[in-house]
């Protein structure tokens, strides 16, 4: 692609050069037959893909069910070459194209199932862009499970290319990207394997850092949490909002595509300062921690904790959190009968015993594990 400068009204500043028509809008409904399929009947055997079936956009798993066993949501008889929209959390833009040679393939009806004579990967990957996903959210309902139904879908405006040369030029480019960035994720997941084996081997002290001089450090020292780290309660208003998620820890809230629907009146919520463990109470059994490198506020539904002495690596701490042992500890001290209400506050986790090398070492470790993050 080169970034080509042009006075045409609707035609996008980087593209292919060999293309100049311009680029028309319409609404979905004029171009796309939209979950026609749902009306048919099932058949008696067929293939299942529910929304816990795709991951990132790829489907991990396809499961045989049969008619009389089959999920309420189970509608959508799929044809080679839909796109799967996903209409619950789309915020999390889990869509898929059926490429798949598979014969009584049916998917839930948390997805939107669309069918357009436009090029499939063309229009998959616009409905990746932000600006879509944008629109997408406007006409969506609900809070905690945001969702879009498909007559307001049908009602959303799109630009593209009516020409076919080009859309399948784009859909190709686009794949091509997708490809390397799945060889790209598969080099990452086997690193994130050696990474869980070294913090393995580290935090069970099989492996051991020495001194300058060569020498072994002192042993671990057990101590409950509450001797190294306070719960920091101070609130705020002000300040950027942040956001704490499984894989990335702190992060600032504007960076993830997630709708803030969170009231305008921040007073209660909580101050984050750098350097910093922020968690979320409810899901730090499923390691929803992490050390900020940002100041900032976060909901009140998180409990933030600072060092309690100058001789603490909080990143040594964060990386300690993240361990199979701590989030098994921090599941068996969480409270609530279920697990959609286990809850552990800073009353509970401060109890926990934990074991800590000196300062140096510490320094050493999480140095060690953050080159090979």
């Amino acid at each position: 692609m080169e970034k080509v400068m042009t006075e045409q009204k609707n035609a996008p500043i980087l593209r292919f050069p060999q293309f100049y028509r311009e680029w028309i809008s319409k609404k979905l409904i004029n171009i796309a037959d939209i979950n026609t399929n749902s009306n048919k009947s099932i058949p008696d055997h067929f293939k299942y893909i529910d929304l816990e079936s795709v991951s990132n956009g790829t489907v991990e798993s396809i499961i045989e069910i049969n008619k009389k066993d089959a999920p309420s949501r189970a509608k959508r008889i799929a044809c080679k070459g839909d796109i799967f929209l996903q209409t619950v959390r789309p915020y999390q833009k889990n869509n898929f194209i059926n490429l798949f040679n598979i014969n009584n393939l049916v998917v839930s009806t948390g997805y939107a199932q669309i069918r357009s004579d436009i090029n499939p990967r063309y229009l998959y990957n616009l409905f990746l862009t932000n600006k879509f996903v944008y629109e997408v959210l406007k006409r969506s309902t609900g809070t905690n499970y945001p969702a879009i139904n498909s007559k307001e879908l049908s009602n959303i405006t799109i630009r593209y290319t009516e020409d076919k040369k080009e859309q399948q030029k784009i859909g190709n480019f686009f794949s091509k990207l997708d490809r390397r960035i799945e060889l790209e994720e598969k080099k990452l997941a086997l690193l994130e394997e050696q990474k869980k084996g070294d913090m393995q081997k580290v935090f069970s002290q099989k492996l051991r850092f020495k001194d300058e001089n060569g020498k072994d450090y002192p042993e671990w020292e057990e101590k409950k949490i509450k001797d190294i780290l306070g719960e920091r309660k101070e609130r705020s208003g002000f300040g950027e909002l942040l956001s704490v998620t499984i894989n990335d820890g702190v992060v600032r809230f504007n960076e993830i595509d997630r709708k803030d629907n969170s009231s305008k009146n921040k007073s209660n919520y909580k101050k984050v300062y750098v350097n910093d463990i922020a968690y979320n109470s409810m899901r730090m059994w499923q390691g929803a921690s992490g050390k900020s490198e940002y100041e900032g506020i976060v909901s009140p539904a998180y409990t933030i904790l600072y060092p309690k002495s100058d001789n603490l690596d909080m990143r040594f701490i964060a990386y300690y959190f993240k361990t199979h042992k701590m989030i098994h500890v921090f599941k068996r001290n969480s409270q609530g009968l279920t697990s959609d209400t286990w809850n552990l506050k800073y009353k509970q986790l401060k109890e926990i015993n934990i074991n800590t090398p000196i300062f140096e070492e510490q320094k050493k470790i999480s140095s060690f594990l953050s080159k090979i993050r």
